[in-house]
């Protein structure tokens, strides 16, 4: 046992990896080193370890994220500042790391989930360019591999990429990804340590932006998504974003409404990140809504269940009454494949009502 973990650790997942051996810490720019600043400062980056720690963005919709972000300067275990030469200008950041015990214990005191093994994903992708096809090296293209790898450590996901060498290069062909040619994939994957393979389809537009699809490929099943056209380091960092919803939806979901379950409403068009981040933006600033809960993502449509402060009916009437909301009729699209892994007999979610997010 001893010697297999010794060989695992000695395979390139430190050199082209991103880990998540690091939840509880976090940097953000701040005018000056004053008390009150730097408290207002460490409740927001709490606000966004909680993400990290819960895997989920929405979890800032439920109402005991807040008492813990504010409980921030009680939490905190070390923080420095630093100064960088930005543009010729002497900006200050303030890190910080907090005491992970004393997090998960105030998160589960206050029912918001805690997302401790997390599964490693490698990502192979193909691109499409005046009809001509390549497998993506990562290492050629420095703005991808950064904005992949820190959307990775954003979210707290153990990323690999693979090395691209020879060896990938004679087992793996973008044919195989391009046709979700399984057994080659998992061949070529077998040298990189990993639970879940994430591989993905781009093709170039003539405006400089990739349209994507993606598949999760686990040991016996797989989930797909779509991805709205975006500049590729944007489709890499969406990528990346949608899987890790579509993992903290299953192995870390937001708790119950209540004793009963809550009013489920799916909203279409969250095709991209930009998109996702409206719809919560949006949704936090409802008045009758006290909590949401991310219970399932399918394409571009996400299911929420809410806690209301009142009746359903109410809810439903501010959601009709949202000019960026178009009601949906008839029954919600059937599912390509079940959340990765695969849970037989679990199906999909209903919904109370449907919405398209409009532009």
């Amino acid at each position: 046992m001893l010697l297999q973990i010794s060989l695992l650790l000695l395979l390139p997942w430190c050199v082209h990896g991103a880990g998540a051996e690091d939840l509880f810490s976090a940097e953000t720019r701040v005018d000056d080193e004053g008390s009150e600043t730097r408290n207002a400062a460490l409740s927001d980056l709490l606000a966004k370890v909680l993400v990290r720690v819960s895997g989920n963005p929405a979890v800032g919709g439920q109402p005991g994220t807040r008492e813990v972000a504010a409980a921030a300067p009680s939490l905190v275990q070390q923080y420095r500042y630093r100064t960088a030469d930005e543009a010729g200008q002497v900006v200050r950041y303030l890190w910080a790391r907090f005491d992970q015990t004393a997090v998960e214990r105030m998160m589960r005191e206050h029912q918001l989930p805690v997302w401790v093994q997390r599964p490693g994903v490698l990502v192979w992708v193909a691109t499409e360019r005046d009809a001509k096809r390549e497998l993506l090296n990562f290492d050629n293209l420095p703005e991808a591999r950064a904005a992949i790898l820190e959307r990775a450590r954003q979210r707290g996901m153990p990323l690999q990429l693979p090395l691209m060498d020879l060896q990938d290069q004679s087992q793996l062909t973008p044919a195989d990804v391009w046709s979700d040619y399984r057994a080659a994939i998992a061949q070529a994957s077998a040298r990189y340590p990993h639970d879940l393979v994430l591989t993905g389809r781009l093709r170039a537009r003539g405006d400089g932006k990739w349209s994507g699809e993606w598949s999760l490929i686990g040991d016996h099943s797989a989930q797909g998504f779509q991805a709205s056209p975006q500049a590729l380091p944007a489709a890499l960092a969406f990528a990346v974003d949608q899987t890790q919803n579509l993992l903290a939806a299953r192995y870390a979901p937001m708790p119950g409404v209540g004793g009963s379950r809550g009013t489920r409403v799916s909203f279409s068009g969250v095709g991209d990140l930009a998109a996702y981040g409206r719809l919560l933006a949006l949704l936090d600033g409802l008045e009758p809504i006290e909590g949401l809960a991310l219970r399932h993502v399918e394409g571009d449509r996400c299911l929420f269940e809410f806690r209301s402060r009142g009746s359903e009916q109410e809810l439903l009437r501010t959601l009709d009454g949202e000019a960026q909301l178009v009601a949906e009729a008839g029954p919600e699209p059937a599912p390509s494949g079940d959340p990765i892994p695969a849970d037989p007999g679990r199906a999909e979610p209903e919904a109370d009502a449907r919405y398209r997010l409009s532009y």
